[in-house]
């Protein structure tokens, strides 16, 4: 616009301007902030204009003379879109010629009114040539107008609490909660993004809104907004029309002024899914063995893994027998890692090893309260901890008869409620059980329910014990070796005859578990890179009726196996061994040297 122009139309002074300026500091700077790399190359010019029509800012057009800073709107421009929005209080658009005044014919412009507190404050104009102005302009003015006025609802609300924006922007969105601040009236002073995921709601839509507004069910936190009073660690369901029942742990710190007077609140919130994985991760709930790990080439034990890899790949609830040491928790893990829930939990408890008194309780959790000695806020059970994923049943034979029933109800309808409680929890939990009892024979006995039974009997994976499956001895014991030899530091690199056999015509109580026992302690005690008989433990020698027909042994071998089994049997004294022999002292001596048999470690 040329000189005369600006002479005609109505302007104010330099230092009007300016005071006028600083009573609007804060919509100018966001302002800036918005458009600090706006070309001047655009065809878009941005105003800011206050409430008594006088230009404050300008962005944009460099070759726009239509509006300037220091301009006032009046009746004197005729017909224009900021005029009508000032006057009307509703968002305006004016193209061509609709301006009454011939100096606009070449524009087009929308604006749109700020409000704060139902005030009017001013007026948010974009304009631009007639050929260059596109049909989305005054959708592209009502989102700067509301982007512009959030920004500034929140650096006042940060200022009355005397917050500063940067601190709480840097705080709220490394927390890995959800972070709602909210004003004294309720209002969204900021959410994370972290809690605008969880809510499900648009981040940005969300800052200056009341939270009544921004969630379809009353948030509880109104709750310490009429007592004043926050909480650290509280459980919360609520029901949610949209997204059913959510479930959630929250701390709410009261905000307060400098005059002791209540300014707000921060809500920290956080899913029970999230807390529960954190839980079983912390206490170790996690598959850590897979089918490689488990080893053996036995015919019964290759069809118990054929079982088990189907097994893996169905969601039924599986049932593990054998004897105790077999492996039926390596089992357990193997098929929940190699299923589809292995991103979840696994979860183990010994059935035989809870008092009954407590039983309910550890599976399905309490309120605060619940009982004597209860901890106040309450703890989630098993059934919850597993959620997502696997709760592996030990020793379930052991399950007290009484909670038979309520385990059998939460398996079938999939929902729980934890002792002292009213609410009912869905949970989404595959079973697997083990035992090394006869569930039959209980069931014949009525110490377990039969429907129990055949709900947890879908698929049964029987555990042959080692002394059935004598073939995979070797395979055991090398595996062990190998694995034990690197995690002791020992560098032992296998065994002769000598310490092999005996191990094959053992009978093994205590299976698998008692195997991996006898090769750590040889380990251990080995001088050498072989293991040897001397290195195994005198109870393989002294099992009834052992088998002790060595039919590819020398003589010469079988002489040192019998010396090794005597001088074990008499804790290595060689007056009590030599007479039990039938030779003398002297030539015990040199059968020792000759064998190379280490007794120092032993007397």
């Amino acid at each position: 616009m040329d000189g005369k122009i600006k002479e005609k139309f109505l302007t104010v002074s330099y230092k009007e301007l300016e005071e006028r300026k600083s009573q609007y500091a804060s919509y100018i700077s966001n302002l800036k902030d918005i458009f600090s790399s706006f070309s001047k190359d655009t065809p878009l010019t941005v105003s800011f204009v206050d409430k008594d029509g006088v230009v404050l800012f300008t962005v944009g057009n460099s070759e726009d003379s239509t509006i300037f800073e220091g301009l006032v709107f009046d009746e004197r421009l005729g017909n224009t879109a900021i005029g009508k929005a000032l006057q009307t209080g509703v968002p305006c658009e004016v193209k061509g010629r609709e301006h009454t005044n011939p100096k606009f014919f070449e524009w087009s412009c929308s604006a749109v009114p700020i409000y704060e507190k139902d005030n009017l404050i001013g007026v948010i104009g974009v304009s631009t040539r007639l050929q260059d102005y596109p049909p989305f302009t005054i959708e592209l003015a009502k989102l700067i107008a509301s982007s512009v006025t959030k920004q500034v609802l929140l650096d006042s609300a940060l200022k009355e609490m005397n917050i500063s924006k940067k601190f709480i922007q840097v705080f709220a969105e490394g927390n890995k909660d959800g972070v709602l601040i909210l004003d004294k009236n309720a209002n969204v002073v900021y959410i994370n993004s972290v809690g605008a995921s969880i809510l499900r709601i648009n981040q940005q839509e969300a800052i200056g809104r009341n939270v009544t507004e921004i969630v379809d069910f009353t948030p509880v936190i109104l709750e310490v907004f009429r007592t004043h009073k926050g909480y650290i660690d509280r459980e919360f369901i609520i029901e949610s029309p949209s997204r059913g029942t959510l479930h959630f742990i929250k701390t709410a710190v009261v905000l307060r002024d400098e005059n002791g007077e209540f300014a707000g609140v921060v809500d920290f919130f956080k899913e029970i899914e999230k807390v529960r994985k954190f839980v079983t991760s912390f206490i170790g709930a996690e598959a850590r063995f897979t089918f490689e790990d488990i080893k053996g080439r036995s015919q019964k034990f290759v069809e118990a893994m054929r079982i088990a890899k189907i097994a893996a790949h169905s969601n039924a609830s599986v049932l593990i027998t054998g004897e105790t040491g077999t492996g039926k928790e390596m089992f357990a893990q193997a098929i929940h890692f190699e299923s589809a829930r292995n991103k979840g939990p696994f979860v183990a408890i010994n059935c035989s090893a809870i008092p009954q008194e407590l039983a309910e309780s550890e599976f399905f959790g309490y309120e605060g309260g619940s009982f004597t000695d209860a901890d106040r806020k309450g703890r989630t059970g098993k059934f919850e901890l597993a959620n997502g994923g696997t709760l592996f049943l030990d020793e379930v034979g052991d399950l007290p008869l009484s909670l038979q029933p309520k385990i059998l109800r939460a398996l079938e309808d999939k929902v729980i409620t934890r002792v002292g409680g009213t609410k009912s929890i869905k949970i989404d939990v595959r079973v697997i059980a083990a035992t090394n009892k006869n569930l039959e024979e209980l069931v014949n006995q009525n110490l377990f329910r039969r429907d129990l039974y055949y709900r947890l009997n879908v698929i049964q994976i029987n555990i042959p014990p080692l002394r059935e499956r004598k073939e995979d001895i070797e395979v055991l014991a090398m595996h062990f070796l190998e694995r034990l030899s690197k995690s002791l530091g020992k560098e032992v690199k296998g065994y002769d005859k000598s310490f092999i056999e005996p191990l094959l015509n053992y009978s093994f109580p205590g299976n698998v578990r008692e195997l991996q026992n006898i090769i750590e302690r040889a380990i251990i005690t080995a001088d050498s890179d072989t293991l040897t008989a001397q290195h195994l433990p005198k109870e393989i020698f002294k099992q009834e009726n052992p088998d002790l027909n060595f039919p590819d042994y020398s003589f010469d071998e079988m002489r040192k196996n019998l010396v090794i089994k005597v001088l074990f049997e008499t804790n290595f004294n060689i007056t009590n061994a030599s007479k039990k022999l039938g030779i003398s002292r002297p030539t015990l001596y040199k059968l020792i040297r000759k064998y190379n048999i280490n007794i120092t470690q032993h007397l």
